[in-house]
């Protein structure tokens, strides 16, 4: 056990050497979530946004109502507010063009409301609250905010008026209240964990044992105290307590940038070990396809840039063509960082995010096996 602890101390030390090493593995995940999420996260800011609100007159507005409304929402005056005013005839085709999309709000007003006219005079007069609905997605959170803004503009020009009224909102979500709206600092974090474990597999490993047959080293364990599980085991620990340190910074990061909570769930946290398990794992099985440092290099730069790419880490990619959709159902990563994400919304895992890297574990598992023992003897 001793030499083993020696022997991972040495190959830990032997990487953190290298520059580039720890730069893949732990500077740059960490500098690309900052630059990703700092460009990206802007796109679903209001002031980069197009709003469109859609309104249903459950009754033609009347007096006073009327010409306040239409002052600050008709569709000829809209060019002056930061959304556009879409008015519907059904109710029921507003929320469904919400559901859809097509609008990010959608205000209902209800019928009576025209009792707002008479509130100058009867004050104990109740009229029907305006009804706002709206989903979890940012857009629509936006524009629901956006319009409680004006309406506190109209409370104040109703004030300018006559006596003091308070429109009051009621406030409908449609969908599941509890989640909450998309981030794309959430969306992104799973990759960038992801990413920095691909590092290790795709790069670190097979170049390190790639470098160890082009050099004779295997060859060399046979004539030294070291056996070939010892060494093994050494090499794969190094790179294991890699990862963990670029882990601890990765939530270091995640937490200043107030990603979701759910990254600190029992249940994210053991799927990200398991993620890291398969990805070593098709790591090792890399390692054995490759003869010298030359072909590890070529080879590995395809896989890598294909994977984050074509695995759903920064964008959706199922929608691709099929000459290159088929690398996208094929490889366990893109249903590693959809199972992370799944966690982190609350939504239940599919059997496809635990049966197909299990698959690709237990068969990267098993060939490298079968082709260590001719690694070290130099039959590769």
């Amino acid at each position: 056990m001793k030499k083993i602890i020696n022997l991972t101390k040495a190959f830990f030390i032997n990487s953190s050497r290298e520059f580039a090493i720890p730069f893949w593995t732990i500077i740059f995940p960490t500098l690309f979530f900052i630059l990703f999420v700092s460009i990206f996260e802007n796109i679903g800011n209001p002031n980069n946004m197009d709003f469109t609100i859609g309104v249903y007159y459950e009754q033609p507005l009347e007096g006073i109502v009327k010409t306040t409304f239409e002052d600050i929402f008709s569709l000829e005056t809209s060019n002056n507010i930061p959304f556009k005013i879409r008015e519907y005839s059904n109710y029921n085709e507003g929320l469904e063009h919400l559901k859809r999309s097509n609008i990010n709000t959608f205000v209902v007003f209800p019928e009576n409301f025209n009792l707002l006219n008479l509130k100058f005079f009867l004050s104990d007069l109740t009229v029907p609250n305006l009804q706002v609905y709206y989903t979890n997605d940012s857009a629509s959170l936006y524009a629901k905010d956006i319009f409680k803004v004006f309406i506190d503009e109209v409370n104040i020009i109703m004030h300018t008026r006559g006596t003091e009224v308070n429109l009051i909102i009621k406030e409908e979500i449609l969908g599941i209240e509890e989640k909450q709206p998309f981030r794309y600092r959430d969306f992104l974090f799973p990759a960038i964990i992801l990413m920095s474990v691909l590092t290790v597999a795709v790069f670190n490993i097979p170049f390190e044992f790639s470098y160890n047959v082009e050099k004779g080293i295997f060859k060399r364990l046979g004539t030294s105290p070291i056996k070939g599980n010892e060494y093994f085991l050494s090499f794969l620990l190094s790179h294991i307590i890699l990862l963990l340190i670029s882990l601890v910074i990765l939530y270091f990061e995640g937490y200043l940038f107030d990603v979701s909570s759910y990254i600190y769930k029992p249940a994210f946290i053991f799927y990200t070990f398991f993620s890291i398990l398969v990805i070593l794992s098709v790591g090792l099985f890399l390692s054995t396809l490759y003869k010298d440092m030359s072909s590890a290099g070529a080879i590995s730069q395809i896989i890598y840039q294909a994977t984050i790419f074509l695995s759903g880490f920064y964008f959706e990619v199922t929608n691709t063509p099929w000459i290159i959709r088929w690398y996208v159902y094929f490889n366990p990563v893109t249903y590693l960082v959809d199972g992370m994400r799944k966690i982190m919304t609350n939504t239940a895992l599919l059997p496809a995010n635990i049966l197909v890297p299990v698959v690709w574990m237990i068969a990267s598992v098993l060939i490298f096996s079968l082709s260590y023992k001719g690694m070290i003897y130099g039959e590769k």
